[in-house]
């Protein structure tokens, strides 16, 4: 079976995973379970070295986040996108280095250390099942793990295809709890299967994933490709929609689940659909835009004529 068409299951361990070449990948998946037991403070001290030289190492990458906050918030001064920049960075790579807390947590423990900014939306998911729509946050491994304790569900998995011990190590930790991960190869039809028996859908819907599929809509006052997806799948299993962001505070190394009231996506156009997704994302970032992963390409694919909007 192909990586593309693999099933839902935990990944299977090949001894060829102990091959020399993936040493360096086993000594990194060690730091993250000693960093694990190491505590906050050194965590968060890794993370501010790390977040330093990240921007003296990987100034492209930078760009990108500066080019991102800069579309999204031309109104902010540029000390406070500034700012916005290197609190991000911190989070992001605080919540790496997390990674090893969620591999190696039992089921409950997530739980228990997650604050939840309403929890009766999380008490009515739990007991109405629905398409959960989140977006790229530094808490977002956090968030989908401490969910998938209590709530059955499906999720779309992006394989590590170059390193597959990576892929076995996310791969167990994102469906342990019996989470059906399924490649984006696989399509929709699963997730509304999911839906319609009974299960969760959590989706991730701030990705610019080109313009084939999708529609040009607003996102902060910026034409973005957006999929108009989240409307349809609900509809179309007639199950709610529960808007979410998974939220770190770097000062106590505390996550935050901060639900929003259930929304009814529109069901006109399509451009109407992705501005209605994009209104939502633009809710759950404004409570504290340093949460989202600016160092991704949120406008990558750009309306006919327009110039890329990364270009140095």
């Amino acid at each position: 079976m192909s990586r593309a068409s693999a099933s839902v299951g935990p990944p299977v361990f090949r001894r060829g995973l102990l091959a020399p070449r993936y040493w360096p990948t086993w000594l990194g998946i060690g730091l993250l379970y000693l960093l694990a037991i190491g505590g906050h403070p050194l965590r968060r001290g890794v993370a501010r070295l790390g977040a330093g030289l990240y921007r003296r190492l990987n100034p492209r990458r930078a760009g990108i986040i500066a080019t991102n906050l800069r579309l999204c918030f031309p109104h902010q001064t540029e000390a406070t996108r500034a700012q916005w920049q290197t609190t991000y960075l911190e989070r992001h790579l605080l919540a790496l280095l997390d990674l090893g807390r969620i591999r190696r947590a039992r089921r409950g423990e997530l739980t228990r250390q997650t604050e939840v900014e309403g929890q009766a939306i999380l008490d009515r998911l739990r007991a109405e099942p629905g398409l959960i729509l989140t977006v790229h946050s530094v808490g977002l491994e956090w968030a989908a793990a401490m969910l998938a304790e209590t709530v059955e569900g499906s999720t779309i998995y992006k394989p590590f295809a170059d390193n597959p011990v990576i892929d076995w190590w996310f791969g167990g930790m994102r469906t342990r709890h019996g989470t059906e991960a399924l490649p984006r190869e696989r399509g929709m039809g699963p997730h509304l299967r999911a839906l319609r028996s009974g299960r969760s859908f959590f989706y991730i819907a701030d990705e610019d994933l080109g313009a084939e599929h999708s529609v040009f809509a607003p996102f902060f006052g910026v034409e973005k490709a957006t999929l108009p997806l989240a409307g349809k799948l609900a509809r179309a299993s007639r199950r709610p929609v529960y808007p979410v962001i998974g939220q770190l505070d770097e000062v106590t190394g505390r996550y935050r689940l901060r639900f929003l009231e259930p929304v009814e996506l529109p069901a006109g156009t399509d451009r109407e659909a992705a501005t209605a997704i994009n209104r939502v994302i633009e809710e759950l970032v404004l409570d504290d835009p340093a949460q989202l992963m600016w160092s991704l390409k949120y406008f990558k694919t750009t309306p006919p004529g327009e110039e890329d909007r990364y270009r140095d």
